[in-house]
């Protein structure tokens, strides 16, 4: 699918660095198709909208060799999607205060020496993105509320936000 992509706090040498990643990142996301009723099929169970999404994307990371279900840290439990060397994504179709949790995550990880990437992947529209079902996307995280903090929050961390457009 198509998305449109914002950087914060990532200098060119940073972004050069993590190229291939980057790249990686890019290629996961357009390789899964965006459907006004999307299904995904994996052994042989049909998974529909996000869930359907989350497993699209986790066949996409892994088949380019990124870590599933990276923890950070095991109590409190820090655990993102995917990994690959210091590149942490989180993939975000859940309610809007999650960004907080997930802001915090990559805080600590570039803290810690964890994470030199931080990468937020969210709709950019959730009711056009998930049509078929508007009741349940209701204050779900999304691309310009994420931006929004990003940008008037203190996070200072390197972050690559993805943002997913309905469209292919």
């Amino acid at each position: 699918m198509k998305s449109q992509i914002t950087y914060f706090h990532c200098g060119n040498q940073l972004k050069a660095t993590l190229s291939t990643e980057i790249q990686e990142i890019e290629s996961a996301v357009a390789g899964v198709e965006w459907s006004p009723s999307f299904k995904h099929t994996g052994n042989d169970v049909d998974h529909a909208h996000q869930t359907g999404y989350n497993r699209a994307f986790k066949d996409q990371f892994s088949s380019m060799g990124w870590e599933l279900q990276p923890t950070l840290r095991t109590e409190p439990k820090l655990i993102g999607d995917f990994r690959k060397g210091l590149v942490f994504v989180e993939v975000q179709f859940g309610n809007s205060s999650t960004l907080y949790r997930d802001y915090y995550k990559f805080q600590y990880g570039l803290a810690n020496g964890l994470l030199s990437l931080a990468v937020l992947i969210v709709p950019t529209s959730p009711s056009k993105f998930f049509p078929t079902r508007p009741k349940s996307v209701n204050n779900m995280a999304e691309y310009i509320l994420a931006k929004t903090y990003l940008t008037v929050l203190p996070i200072n961390v390197p972050t690559m936000l993805v943002g997913l457009l309905p469209a292919n």
